[in-house]
C-alpha cells in the first residue's frame, strides 16, 4: 500500500494524485477517453465511470464540464520512444486545450449560481476518495529481471538459483562451473482457485432500495415522473458506490428504460396528458361577447378561436386566454377593434399581429389598434402554446 494512502493527509493525497494522474489511453476509449483513463488508473469498470458522468450531466451539465477539465488536464498515452517499451505521457494538444478554456471559462461563471455547483464538487470529492482507497494500484505491472550471477566481491560469485557464495574454480574464470547448470526442472503452474464473488448481495439490495424509494415518494402523493425520477437517482448512486466495490453494473439494464419512462411521464406532466385527455381539432366562431369563453384549453391538437364575427361596441372589453399543450392555437380578431395580445410558446413558433419569432421560451407582448385607431371596442388575449405554433392574425 502506498504510504500516501495510508497516512497522507489532504494535500499529500493530491500531490500523489496530480504526479500519477490518470492516463487518457490510445486505444479503447469512446471519446476522449477521460473515463477510460480513470477506469485502468483504479482498477474500476468502465462503464460505471461513464454513467457517473452521465449522473452529474442532470445538475445542469456539471458532468459536460467535468470530462472537459479531465481532457484537459489528463495526459494521452503516446508511443514509446525508440529503445524503450514505456508508453510516453503527452499534455492536451495545444489547439484543444485553447478550444476547452474558451468553452470552460463561460460554463463555469454560469455553473457556478445553478445546482450544477453540485456536481462540479461531486466530481472532483468522489476522484479524491476513489484515489485515497485506489491510488497505490499501479496501471501495468514490471516483471522482475532475470536472475544473473552477481559479484560480491573478490573471487565471489552467487550463482543462479543459489544463495551461498562460491569461488568459481581457476580454469572457470567466468563462473559458469558445472553446478551452476543443475537447474530444477519447470513445473506447471498451479491453477489459480477460482475467486468468490464478493458483495453478492448488492445489486439486489440496490434494485429494493430503489423500489422502497420510489414507493415511498409516490405513497406521499408525488406525481409519477417525480417517483420515477427518485428511482433513477438511486441506481445511480448505487452504481458510484458500486465502481469503488467493483460491483453493481446490473441496475444499469434496468436504469436505461426508467431513464425513458421518467423522462415521458415527466413530459405528460407538464403538459397535463392524463386520463381525461383534450386531444383533437377545434374550432369556435362566437358571434356574442356573451358567447365568449373566458378559458379555452386543449391538451393536443388544434385550437381555432374566430373571432372576426364578434359584435363588439366601442367601450366593451372582451378577455379570453387559449391554450394547448402540443399543437395549435390559431385566433382571428375583427379589422377595427383594439388589441392586446400576450402570445408566448415554450418550444415553436409565434405569429403575433404580424410580429414573427420562433425558438425557446417565446414571449410576444403586442397592442394593436387597428388601422382606424383607437376606438371600436377592445380585446384582450392570453395565447400559449407547450410544443407548436401561437398565431393572432387581423382579418
Amino acid at each position: 500500500m502506498n504510504s500516501t494512502q495510508q497516512t497522507g493527509g489532504f494535500e499529500a493525497t493530491v500531490r500523489d494524485f496530480w504526479a500519477t494522474r490518470p492516463v487518457r489511453p490510445s486505444t479503447g476509449s469512446k471519446a476522449a477517453g477521460v473515463s477510460a483513463a480513470i477506469a485502468r488508473r483504479y482498477g474500476v469498470d468502465s462503464i460505471l465511470v461513464r454513467v457517473g458522468f452521465v449522473v452529474l450531466f442532470c445538475y445542469g451539465g456539471a458532468g459536460l464540464v467535468l470530462y472537459m477539465l479531465g481532457w484537459l488536464l489528463f495526459p494521452k498515452e503516446a508511443a514509446p520512444l525508440p529503445g524503450q517499451t514505456t508508453p510516453r505521457r503527452e499534455p492536451t494538444r495545444t489547439w484543444v486545450a485553447v478550444t476547452l478554456v474558451l468553452l470552460l471559462v463561460p460554463a463555469m461563471l454560469w455553473m457556478i449560481n445553478s445546482i450544477a455547483v453540485l456536481g462540479l464538487a461531486a466530481g472532483p470529492i468522489s476522484l479524491y476518495f476513489l484515489h485515497r482507497n485506489q491510488g497505490d494500484r499501479q496501471v501495468t505491472g514490471t516483471s522482475d529481471p532475470p536472475a544473473q550471477a552477481t559479484p560480491t566481491g573478490e573471487n565471489t560469485w552467487v550463482y543462479p538459483g543459489t544463495t551461498a557464495q562460491q569461488t568459481p574454480p581457476s580454469w572457470d574464470p567466468l563462473g559458469a562451473a558445472p553446478f551452476a547448470w543443475d537447474l530444477p526442472e519447470p513445473q506447471e503452474p498451479e491453477p489459480p482457485e477460482p475467486r468468490a464473488r464478493r458483495f453478492r448481495w448488492y445489486n439486489p439490495l440496490a434494485l429494493l432500495v430503489a423500489f422502497v424509494g420510489a414507493t415511498a415518494v409516490a405513497s406521499l402523493g408525488a406525481p409519477g415522473y417525480f417517483a420515477t425520477a427518485t428511482a433513477l437517482g438511486l441506481l445511480g448512486v448505487a452504481m458510484m458506490i458500486g465502481a469503488f466495490l467493483r460491483v453493481g453494473r446490473w441496475p444499469i439494464v434496468l436504469a436505461v428504460p426508467l431513464a425513458l419512462v421518467a423522462l415521458l411521464s415527466s413530459v405528460a406532466h407538464q403538459y397535463r396528458i392524463g386520463d381525461d385527455l383534450d386531444l383533437g381539432d377545434v374550432q369556435v366562431a362566437p358571434v356574442e361577447i356573451t358567447d365568449v369563453q373566458p378559458v379555452y384549453d386543449r391538451d393536443a391538437g388544434t385550437l381555432d378561436l374566430d373571432l372576426s364575427a364578434l359584435r363588439i361596441s366601442t367601450g366593451d372589453v372582451v378577455r379570453t386566454t387559449a391554450s394547448v399543450g402540443a399543437g395549435r392555437v390559431q385566433i382571428r380578431v375583427p379589422s377595427t377593434v383594439d388589441v392586446s395580445a400576450e402570445c408566448e410558446v415554450e418550444m415553436g413558433e409565434s405569429i403575433c399581429l404580424n410580429r414573427h419569432s420562433n425558438g425557446q421560451d417565446v414571449h410576444q407582448s403586442i397592442t394593436d389598434l387597428g388601422p382606424d385607431g383607437p376606438g371600436g371596442g377592445e380585446i384582450v388575449l392570453n395565447a400559449t402554446a407547450g410544443t407548436g405554433n401561437v398565431e393572432v392574425i387581423r382579418d
